[in-house]
C-alpha cells in the first residue's frame, strides 16, 4: 500500500484531497508516534478505511491489513459510542480491546480515535491510528489535536460530498435532457452575398427546460462532470438528423469542441453522414493545447467531407492563433466586430484584412451577427462572402 492511499468508498475525494488529507494524517501519526494513521467511515453496517497514511518501511505489513470490518465489531464504533476511551495506551490492558477480534486481526498494540461529525450531526466515521506495540507514554497525551484534525477533515468531506451532490444534480438534469424533446436545435440562415441566396444553416442548441439554463451553461456544466463529448453528440446528432430536410445546395454548419473532435467522437457521427455538406465550427472561446495533434484529427474529418470553420474570428488572439494554425475552410467574423461597423473604420479595417488573409489562403469569409441593412451593405463593399443575423433570419426550428 502507497503512503496516503484513498483505499475505498462512495464519496468523492480529488488528488487534492488526498494530498491536504495525507499531510495531515502524517503530521498527526508523527505527533504521537503511531505506526498508521486512516480514516474510518460508517456504512452500511460497516468501517470502511477510507485513506491511509502509513511509513513506507511498515508496507509490506500493511498489505495484509483488513480494510472494512463489522460496524459493531471495531475500535471505530465504540469510541463513537464512548465505549472507549479516545487513547489506548496498552489494548491489552484494556478489559474491551483485549477480548476483540479485530486486536489480533490488526495487530494493535496502542490506538488513538476520534469520531467524524459533519455539521449536521452525522458521525461520518472515525480518525484513528495504529500502533503495533503498547506505548504508556500516550496516556499523558491530550486527543484535543485528534479532534481538531477530525474537524478539519469533516469540513472537507463535506466540501466534497457537496461538490458530489452537485454533480450528481447535472448528470440526472443531462440523463433527463436525453431523454427528453427539451433539447431541440434551431436553424440559422447563412446568406451568399455573390448568389444572393441562403447556402447554408448553422445549428444552434435551444433548451426548454424549466428553470432555463443558456447552451454555454449546459455545455459548461457537462464538460464538468464528463459529459462534455454525450451532450455535444446529443446535439449534434439531432442537428445532423435534419440535414436531409434541408436542400441539397446548402451546407449544415455545427458547433464542435476541441476535445469532442480529438476524441473522435464528432468524426464517427459524421461517418454516418452526408459528410460533405457539414461544416465544423470551433470557436475562439475552445482552448486547444496541442495543435499537431488537433490538426490530425481534423485531416481525418477532412477526409470525409467535412470542412473546418473558425467561429468568432476577430474577438482575441486565440481566434487568431486558431486562423493561422488550423488552415481553415472558413474563417467567421465575431458579431462585436460586425456591429456597427458602417460607423466604425477600425472594424471596417480589421475585417478587410481578414478578407485579404482568406484570400490568401483560400479561405472563405462569413460575417456573424448582421443586424441591420447599414451593417449588410458596408460587408458587401468588403467583398464578404457569406453573411447571418437578424437581418437575414432569426435561428428557428427547420419546420
Amino acid at each position: 500500500m502507497s503512503v496516503g492511499e484513498v483505499l475505498s468508498g462512495h464519496d468523492y475525494f480529488d488528488e487534492e484531497f488526498g494530498v491536504s488529507v495525507s499531510k495531515l494524517l502524517g503530521m498527526l501519526r508523527r505527533s504521537f508516534a503511531m505506526d498508521m494513521a486512516f480514516i474510518g467511515k460508517f456504512e452500511n453496517g460497516s468501517r470502511t478505511m477510507v485513506f491511509v497514511e502509513s511509513d513506507n518501511n511498515i508496507s509490506a505489513r500493511s498489505q495484509s491489513f483488513c480494510f472494512s470490518h463489522p460496524e459493531s465489531q471495531t475500535y471505530c464504533r465504540k469510541i463513537a459510542d464512548g465505549e472507549l476511551p479516545s487513547i489506548i495506551p496498552d489494548t491489552q490492558s484494556n478489559e474491551i480491546t483485549r477480548l476483540m477480534k479485530v486486536t489480533d486481526e490488526l495487530s494493535i498494540g496502542a490506538y488513538l480515535g476520534v469520531p467524524i461529525y459533519l455539521s449536521d450531526g452525522e458521525i461520518y466515521g472515525t480518525l484513528c491510528c495504529i500502533k503495533y506495540s503498547s506505548d504508556p507514554s500516550l496516556e499523558t497525551r491530550d486527543p484535543s489535536l485528534l479532534t481538531f484534525v477530525a474537524d478539519v477533515i469533516a469540513d472537507r468531506v463535506e466540501f466534497h460530498r457537496n461538490i458530489q451532490e452537485h454533480d450528481n444534480q447535472i448528470r440526472d438534469r443531462i440523463e433527463r435532457l436525453s431523454l427528453s424533446n427539451e433539447l431541440t436545435m434551431h436553424f440559422q440562415p447563412i446568406w451568399s452575398v455573390t448568389d444572393s441566396a441562403i447556402c447554408g444553416y448553422e445549428a444552434l442548441a435551444r433548451f426548454n427546460t424549466e428553470p432555463y439554463r443558456s447552451p454555454d451553461v449546459w455545455f459548461k456544466e457537462a464538460s464538468q462532470v464528463g459529459l462534455g463529448d454525450f451532450l455535444e453528440s446529443l446535439a449534434i446528432t439531432r442537428a445532423l438528423s435534419q440535414l436531409p430536410k434541408i436542400p441539397e445546395f446548402c451546407f449544415l454548419s455545427i458547433n464542435a469542441s476541441p476535445d469532442a473532435i480529438l476524441s473522435g467522437a464528432v468524426g464517427e457521427l459524421l461517418n454516418r453522414q452526408d459528410a460533405h455538406r457539414v461544416i465544423l465550427e470551433v470557436t475562439e472561446h475552445s482552448q486547444i493545447l496541442n495543435y499537431p495533434a488537433f490538426r490530425d484529427a481534423v485531416q481525418s474529418i477532412r477526409k470525409i467531407g467535412a470542412r473546418l470553420a473558425i467561429d468568432d474570428a476577430g474577438s482575441g488572439y486565440a481566434s487568431l492563433q486558431h486562423v493561422v494554425e488550423l488552415d481553415a475552410d472558413v474563417i467567421k467574423l465575431d458579431l462585436n466586430l460586425i456591429r456597427n461597423i458602417h460607423c466604425d473604420r477600425k472594424k471596417q479595417a480589421l475585417a478587410a484584412a481578414l478578407v485579404s488573409y482568406a484570400r490568401h489562403v483560400k479561405a472563405q469569409v462569413v460575417a456573424e451577427g448582421v443586424e441591420t441593412k447599414a451593417e449588410f451593405d458596408v460587408l458587401k463593399e468588403l467583398k464578404i462572402d457569406k453573411v447571418q443575423g437578424y437581418f437575414i433570419g432569426k435561428p428557428a426550428e427547420l419546420a
